[in-house]
């Protein structure tokens, strides 16, 4: 490969976009065909040092971005809403709307950074990063929980243009090393994270994760800051005026798409949470909310925006981006809600005790990390990148079903007088259940990290380099987009089914054992806050039989919840076949070189 077939895209930028690719002699045009310049251009690169300093400050950015925020505030909501307000009502918004503004912003900030270059766009994400932390941490409210968890979902969003930023500066076959290495930084909290959570809110405080996570942000964009010098523009668009480009964003669509999934999303929570379902103030919203949304698309798709957020050339790539959208929506929908429901189901249905419950968490993190940092790195060696995520979508759909169905509390139901079990302590469980359970949790999360990085690396190998922001931007949105529709509704399954199952499995188990009607309310709300005993004329065996009754009842509702995403799951599995293998474009070729590395590799200067 000559010196000008490694390099050209960088100095030819006058060139129009649909100047043909060139042979291996002469102009690879990786912003047309990343297939023939994967090809192509095969020679070895040796990449620099400032390179790889590069790729650890871009991948150590999921610290800030999502170690402290999903991994580490997530698992504790109840506790920090408990603290601030007293109450849980409305906490579940702390989940959804750091998923909601990660939609919105990742639906804009791959654009933007095909148009204007990926630098500021990252700098700017990292910055609104380290605002939410502070937010978070100085926080006296639920209100401001709520705003500072959005305003870090927003700044994620913004933040996760490293996806093609890490894809563009490696080696097409070093591309999933490059994404498992972001996926490794999540290890120490996706392992110990929730512990660490609740440690810290039983002995110290809450508000130490916040200002951790401000910490890692802070680190990050110094050193985002200092190594991180791609091409000032991208070559696409470095001959229009960036006035011209400015007026040329799909605001309205941008507008459409952000409205339309606020306002459904608005709908949604509503139903069966604060209103009921059927009244005009529910439906209202979501059907309104649905047609904005869907309007979003029928105006990019209209040919009318000359940069629409959605182009329609690349969802008619069926098989080779679109499959990609199912794929990675349905994982985030199972898995972001499991992020929410798992702590809420070992809470109501195995223990109150929270360090505990930062110790059964770590089986979730575990897995989240095996899938992303394992699975993740051998995508380019095991090839077959389509049978990957069928098998992996597969997975998380089985499991999930397994975690439904992992506690038997059928049996409890038969044991109520059983006076072995009534005279249990509160909070105990049996071993057995326990550890199904966490084996459960593990394998359930082991997919999504998984499908995460090769979904992002196929995308990155069929999409051509002009529009690599907004096609891995894509899959960010549908990834957000599929967590914040999953952890709304499911919150909202959770809540309406223990709402109707509590006071009628509570009733049947203590009222036959001799607790007065009139107390039974007194006795629920005791119960619920851990001291039954405190309600005169409760015994053992009446808040044994509470305790037996109310994780029944929880795990009724968890049950039904973790089944809602699997007919998902099911037509994801079988699409996710159809998936256009990359495979063989996993080559030497590196599409970008950062403006500090422009020197000849070290085998090129020996062909020439």
């Amino acid at each position: 490969m000559s010196k000008n077939g490694s390099h050209a895209h960088l100095e030819q930028v006058d060139k129009p976009a649909s100047l043909p690719s060139g042979t291996s002699k002469g102009v690879v045009n990786i912003e047309d065909d990343p297939h023939r310049a994967a090809l192509e251009d095969d020679t070895k690169h040796r990449l620099p040092a400032t390179t790889w300093a590069t790729v650890f400050f871009l991948g150590f950015t999921f610290q800030p971005a999502l170690a402290f925020s999903i991994l580490g505030v997530f698992p504790i909501i109840s506790l920090i809403a408990m603290d601030v307000a007293g109450t849980l009502t409305n906490s579940s918004w702390m989940s959804s709307s750091w998923t909601l503004a990660g939609t919105i912003a990742l639906s804009i900030a791959g654009r933007l950074s095909d148009i204007f270059g990926r630098r500021y766009v990252l700098l700017l994400g990292q910055l609104v990063l380290i605002i939410s932390y502070i937010v978070g941490a100085t926080a006296h409210t639920l209100n401001q929980l709520i705003a500072a968890m959005a305003i870090g979902g927003f700044g994620t969003g913004i933040a996760l243009v490293l996806y093609p930023a890490i894809t563009e500066i490696l080696p097409n076959n070093y591309r999933p090393i490059g994404l498992a290495w972001t996926e490794l930084n999540l290890v120490p909290m996706s392992v110990f994270g929730s512990l660490a959570g609740h440690a810290l809110a039983q002995n110290a405080s809450w508000r130490w994760i916040f200002i951790i996570g401000g910490i890692t942000g802070v680190i990050s964009m110094v050193g985002t800051a200092i190594f991180y010098s791609p091409p000032k523009r991208p070559q696409a668009v470095a001959h229009i005026p960036r006035g011209q480009l400015l007026r040329e964003l799909d605001y309205l669509g941008f507008f459409l798409y952000t409205m339309g999934l606020v306002v459904l999303l608005v709908g949604l929570y509503q139903g069966g949470n604060t209103r009921v379902w059927g009244q005009a103030s529910v439906v209202a919203p979501i059907v309104l909310g649905a047609l904005t949304f869907l309007g979003c698309f029928a105006w990019d798709w209209s040919g009318i925006p000359k940069r629409p957020l959605f182009p329609l050339y690349m969802l008619k790539k069926f098989r080779e981006f679109t499959v990609l959208l199912i794929c990675i929506f349905v994982t985030g929908f199972g898995y972001y809600a499991m992020t929410s429901l798992i702590p809420q189901q070992l809470l109501y249905v195995y223990s109150t005790d929270k360090i505990k419950l930062g110790e059964l968490q770590m089986a979730e993190g575990a897995g989240n990390v095996f899938g992303g940092i394992v699975m993740g790195a051998a995508v380019h060696k095991l090839k077959r990148v389509n049978i990957q995520l069928l098998v992996a979508v597969a997975m998380q759909m089985l499991f999930l079903a397994l975690s439904a169905f992992s506690r038997d509390m059928s049996r409890l139901r038969r044991k109520y007088l059983d006076l072995v079990i009534l005279t249990r302590k509160l909070g105990k469980d049996t071993p057995r259940t326990t550890a199904q359970t966490l084996a459960f949790h593990f394998l359930a999360t082991v997919p999504f990290a998984w499908v995460i990085v090769a979904c992002y690396v196929t995308a990155s190998l069929h999409i051509p380099q002009r529009d690599l922001g907004i096609a891995q931007g894509s899959i960010g949105t549908f990834r957000f987009l599929g967590g914040a529709i999953g952890s709304t509704a499911l919150n909202i399954v959770i809540n309406e089914k223990s709402a109707k199952k509590l006071p009628e499995y509570i009733a049947k188990a203590v009222l036959p054992l001799g607790l007065p009607q009139d107390k039974l309310k007194a006795f629920s709300t005791a119960l619920a806050a851990g001291n039954p005993l405190s309600v005169p004329g409760v015994t053992p065996t009446m808040a044994a039989a509470g305790l037996v009754a109310s994780r029944e009842a929880w795990s009724y509702a968890f049950r039904i919840a973790f089944l809602v995403p699997i007919p998902f799951g099911v037509i994801a599995t079988v699409v996710a076949y159809l998936v256009a293998d990359p495979s063989r474009y996993f080559t030497q070729h590196v599409a970008i070189h950062l403006r500090t590395d422009r020197k000849e590799p070290q085998a090129e200067k020996t062909d020439g």
